[in-house]
């Protein structure tokens, strides 16, 4: 019975520390549902582009990854430092008039694009700026969800469209099988194998990275090694590509048209991620090849006893 009794004390502490915990997040329970109703038509309409066009089918993952980011980063949170006072919703004021002024000019693509900012700003009402340090990769993160201004969907797509096929061009004939270019269709004996806009890699592009941004985040590495991850995704995304429509090639040229077109293009693409992975996994192993870490030598014995100072035994 007194040992039941001296827990006691212990569980009342932890329960009131987790009242304090919930009591500092309450307003985030406030806060959410307004914010996801004021924002309700633009989901809507960033869930339709997710679903219709393949190369931001990746914005479905966005937002989960984005709470798996702020959950992983919940362990920074110190409750003493969070503060809310009424000036730090101002900016989160500020960027809704903002929107509703776009939503008025019918610039959808503007106002979805304060989703990132608002999140951001939400923090910063809630907990101040202890809360926005903490919370301000996983706001970032989400701008991956957007789609890219059709402007420069437009500007990638024709310059990726013939990086595919040049570089595909080239690979198969360093194998040494005859094949040639005609703009974006690449001749394969006597078939015609066109490289379309839809094959032009902007889908790998885009949603490896995500992956790898996501990856950056979530995993501890040397700021040097994520920045290298980082500016890789671009050349590497283009290589899989490149490898997707070669292998899709070299498959017209031996197994026919008929056969190529049913089976060969669909799974070409859907090995495009993991030959990318795998290309990561290489880049990163290449990384910890170039830097070694070098423990810090230690003093032989001899020497170090040489160096204590003598006592006279008299």
């Amino acid at each position: 019975m007194d040992k039941e009794q001296s827990h006691l004390p212990d569980q009342k502490v932890q329960g009131e520390a987790l009242g304090t915990r919930l009591t500092d997040f309450a307003p985030i329970a406030l806060i959410v549902p307004p914010l996801i109703w004021a924002y309700w038509t633009s989901l809507k309409a960033l869930s339709a582009i997710w679903s219709n066009d393949s190369n931001y089918s990746h914005g479905w993952f966005v937002v989960p990854i984005a709470v798996v980011i702020a959950w992983n980063r919940r362990d920074l949170i110190n409750t003493a430092k969070l503060t809310s006072q009424w000036w730090a919703f101002i900016p989160l004021l500020v960027i809704l008039a903002v929107r509703y002024q776009l939503f008025e000019w019918n610039e959808q693509y503007l106002e979805t694009a304060t989703i990132p900012f608002v999140v951001a700003a939400a923090a910063f009402a809630v907990g101040g700026w202890h809360l926005l340090r903490v919370i301000w990769p996983a706001a970032a993160f989400m701008c991956l969800m957007l789609p890219l201004p059709p402007s420069l969907n437009g500007t990638l797509a024709g310059p990726l469209q013939t990086v595919a096929t040049a570089g595909s061009v080239s690979l198969l004939q360093a194998f040494g099988m005859p094949v040639l270019a005609e703009g974006n269709v690449i001749i394969v004996g006597s078939e015609r194998l066109e490289v379309a806009r839809a094959c032009n890699g902007l889908s790998m592009l885009l949603s490896f990275v995500t992956l790898i941004t996501a990856m950056v985040i979530l995993v501890r590495r040397p700021i040097w090694e994520r920045i290298v991850l980082l500016l890789s995704t671009v050349p590497i995304a283009i290589i899989s590509n490149i490898l997707r429509i070669t292998a899709t090639a070299w498959c017209f040229q031996y197994f026919g048209h008929e056969l190529s077109e049913k089976y060969a293009h669909d799974w070409a693409g859907y090995l495009m991620m993991p030959v990318a992975l795998g290309l990561v996994l290489l880049e990163m192993k290449a990384m910890s090849w170039l830097i070694l870490e070098v423990d810090a030598p230690t003093e032989p014995r001899i020497f170090a006893t040489a160096m204590m100072p003598q006592t006279d035994p008299s």
